[in-house]
């Protein structure tokens, strides 16, 4: 065989790796585990099990997201939580999620947030049906649905407080501008005003994590968020490159970041949006053990 022959035939290995890689990096799943301490935890919840989901946007995983719902039942969860944009604001995708939710078989409960594109979809013409459609769909399937609304969940005697905090769409303005208005940006005010404040230990589902100081002022012990799909690629050593409001290395990308004993974990999600496209940035379910070691 030729130099020539070879050198090309070798590209042609290094082409087809790549492309082999990336096809891993945006299909395989990948399981990010955490466990978090919490000294005012109720006892009767110390070890238990979440799962988080969140911007699906009409992504599958195996034959109607069974493979999805096959890792997740693994992962034994005591529930479910989906923070926004299970569908998209430009296409009817929602399929996904609901075909994901008759796999799953409500092996245990899921609750639900709204993200930006289920608001949008709710706004537009053409698009209102559809999601007034997917909404009715998700709820007979059992989904807790948590729109500026709380759940209590008990075990024994203890309880815990879920909920959801459905921001306005404005409250997506990027927050590396000065805005014209600062009213823009969320205070812990206007969380008062739509979910009261909380009481006892509680779950705060908020589809966007640009606010977790504020999340935190407002009194949430652990915050679920999605929204920025990991930055789209994640940087060694720098975080993920770029938001949906195209701000470049946004603060909280992906991940858990603490504020005194107050916690967020922002998940990098399954599918995509405007960009079809991951980079060191694999498809996330999040599996959280809460714990309280005091005995």
């Amino acid at each position: 065989m030729s130099k020539s022959k070879k050198k090309y035939r070798f590209v042609l290995y290094i082409l087809l790796l790549i492309l082999l890689f990336l096809y891993w990096e945006n299909n395989s799943i990948q399981v990010t585990r955490y466990v978090l301490d919490y000294d005012n935890l109720p006892q009767e919840f110390n070890g238990y099990r979440i799962v988080q989901i969140s911007d699906m946007h009409g992504k599958t995983f195996g034959y109607e997201n069974s493979r999805l719902a096959k890792k997740i039942k693994a992962l034994g969860p005591d529930i479910v939580f989906a923070t926004g944009d299970m569908m998209s604001s430009n296409v009817d995708d929602g399929k996904a999620f609901l075909d994901f939710l008759d796999h799953f078989n409500n092996e245990s409960p899921v609750y639900m947030c709204l993200g930006n594109h289920e608001q949008i979809a709710r706004m537009l013409d053409g698009m209102d049906e559809i999601y007034e459609n997917f909404i009715e769909e998700v709820k007979k399937r059992g989904v807790i649905l948590l729109d500026n609304e709380e759940h209590i969940v008990t075990r024994g005697d203890d309880y815990i407080v879920i909920e959801g905090l459905t921001l306005e769409l404005y409250h997506y303005s990027r927050r590396d501008l000065d805005p014209d208005d600062d009213s823009l940006y969320l205070k812990t005010p206007y969380i008062n005003e739509k979910i009261g404040s909380p009481q006892g230990f509680t779950i705060l589902l908020a589809h966007n994590p640009a606010y977790f100081e504020e999340y935190c002022e407002w009194g949430a012990d652990l915050t679920l968020s999605g929204h920025v799909h990991g930055g789209i690629i994640q940087v060694p050593f720098k975080g993920g490159l770029l938001s949906p409001e195209r701000v470049f290395f946004p603060k909280y990308d992906a991940g858990l970041f603490e504020m005194d004993n107050k916690k967020m974990v922002v998940n990098r999600g399954l599918g995509y949006s405007q960009i079809n496209f991951r980079l060191f940035n694999r498809p996330e379910v999040t599996f959280i053990e809460l714990r309280n070691e005091i005995r």
